[in-house]
């Protein structure tokens, strides 16, 4: 059978094996023992049931003991009984945590040599060591896994702790500025700078975030409590977007701001040039500036960019410009839709073009429509075709005169005739050179 371990919190399941003849727990302890075929298999650390520690064995495990702080595996080998003895660091391990003596297990790790299972013990034990508060204990772990950021945060922050527990007493963890580093810890910064702020203690919110590179909200906490450097925040932190070459960001906080001319050369400069148009557009003291125009309207058409040049150019009143770039931009929707406002002779030659760019894109059957709108018969009939699209070509056929339409029907007579619908085939059908049909070239046809 499958052995798999349900998560009753998160109401998971999970498959640790997929064979499995026995397990059980170790008695007074979350050590988990299990055979799978020739393997014993325990987990030392069931919260981390992918570091499993794996023995051969040549028989079946019959029983499982504990006594006198050892703990045996009981193993039939034919006539032969033979024990495997865990190892009780690991197991006592699991113990104290269930007592919730973080002191004791720290103790058990520290005997240890590092490997995969005393490496997930650690961080078991930090993770529960932070959720109790018990940060000396959650530090050494810290240090222990090789993290020494979050080492060196833990110990700055365990010093702030000591000194509020010699001034207030307790243990200095219900200290306003421990708890905010612990929610920083824990990545939850609202939550930290609502504690900031809870306490007045303003500055240390916008310094967390100016920290961190947070600058926005750095920016809504001095706007939030009128912070006189609030403008010193904003060109600081504009000037670092630049140093850093944000130049978007930049943009976007100059267009937030309501500096619309700075931020569309901005977004010029990040070779965003969509992003200025869309701007521009949206601003009708853009739309009369000429020489932004200008500016947007040569990057789209240098970036290829046709669509969005032919949008703006539609919007500042130049629909033959507008037209041209449809056109390359291959925006044909918009192009004919455009040409039958402001040049309606020119819708002919545009649905042809859109016929032939469809078919390009191997799109033959939206390209038989566009070709029928153009007057152009031919094509309509060989993108038919080309799209099997048969009856549709046979319609379009039959409005063609005889001359023309002649060369088509065999196509169209052997694809019937091939699908034994000779009463279809027949009338397309002039005693077609390799006919599959019976006596097809013969005054015998079968049709």
């Amino acid at each position: 059978m499958r052995l798999q371990l349900y998560d009753v919190e998160s109401s998971t399941k999970t498959t640790i094996l997929n064979y499995c003849s026995y397990v059980q727990w170790v008695p007074g302890s979350d050590v988990v023992v299990a055979q799978s075929r020739n393997n014993l298999c325990i987990w030392y650390n069931i919260d981390a049931p992918e570091r499993v520690t794996m023995f051969p064995l040549k028989g079946d495990i019959v029983d499982l003991e504990r006594n006198d702080g050892k703990t045996e595996v009981i193993v039939s080998e034919g006539v032969n009984t033979v024990s495997y003895t865990l190892d009780e660091g690991l197991i006592e391990f699991g113990t104290a945590i269930d007592d919730g003596d973080y002191h004791r297990a720290t103790a058990f790790l520290e005997t240890l040599e590092m490997s995969t299972e005393t490496e997930a013990m650690w961080k078991t034990l930090s993770r529960l060591a932070l959720e109790a508060r018990q940060l000396h204990i959650a530090e050494r772990c810290f240090a222990a896994l090789g993290n020494m950021a979050k080492a060196r945060f833990l110990h700055e922050t365990n010093a702030i702790a000591d000194q509020a527990a010699q001034e207030h007493g307790g243990d200095g963890t219900d200290h306003y500025l421990v708890r905010a580093r612990l929610a920083m810890l824990d990545k939850n910064y609202k939550l930290a700078e609502m504690i900031f702020l809870e306490q007045n203690a303003t500055e240390e919110a916008m310094d967390m975030y100016q920290e961190l590179h947070m600058w926005d909200e750095c920016i809504v906490v001095a706007e939030a409590k009128g912070h006189p450097m609030l403008d010193k925040l904003r060109r600081g932190y504009y000037q670092w977007l630049l140093d850093t070459q944000q130049e978007e960001k930049a943009g976007e906080v100059q267009e937030g701001q309501g500096d619309y001319l700075a931020a569309i050369s901005l977004y010029l400069r990040a070779g965003l040039p969509a992003k200025a148009a869309r701007l521009a557009m949206s601003r009708d003291e853009l739309m009369t500036n000429g020489d932004v125009i200008n500016r947007i309207s040569t990057a789209l058409i240098r970036g290829e960019l046709y669509e969005q040049a032919g949008d703006l150019f539609e919007k500042v009143g130049n629909p033959q410009k507008a037209l041209e770039c449809y056109c390359k931009g291959s925006a044909f929707l918009k192009a004919v839709e455009l040409a039958r406002l402001a040049f309606p002779a020119e819708v002919v030659k545009l649905e042809e073009a859109w016929g032939d760019h469809l078919v390009q894109q191997k799109q033959l059957d939206a390209a038989i429509n566009h070709y029928i709108e153009a007057r152009c018969s031919i094509k309509a009939i060989e993108a038919a075709l080309g799209a099997r699209q048969w009856k549709k070509a046979i319609y379009i056929l039959d409005l063609q005169d005889k001359q023309t339409a002649a060369k088509y029907y065999p196509k169209i007579a052997q694809h019937y005739a091939a699908l034994q619908e000779y009463q279809v085939s027949f009338p397309f059908c002039t005693y077609i050179q390799g006919c599959p049909v019976p006596g097809a070239e013969s005054s015998t046809c079968s049709c």
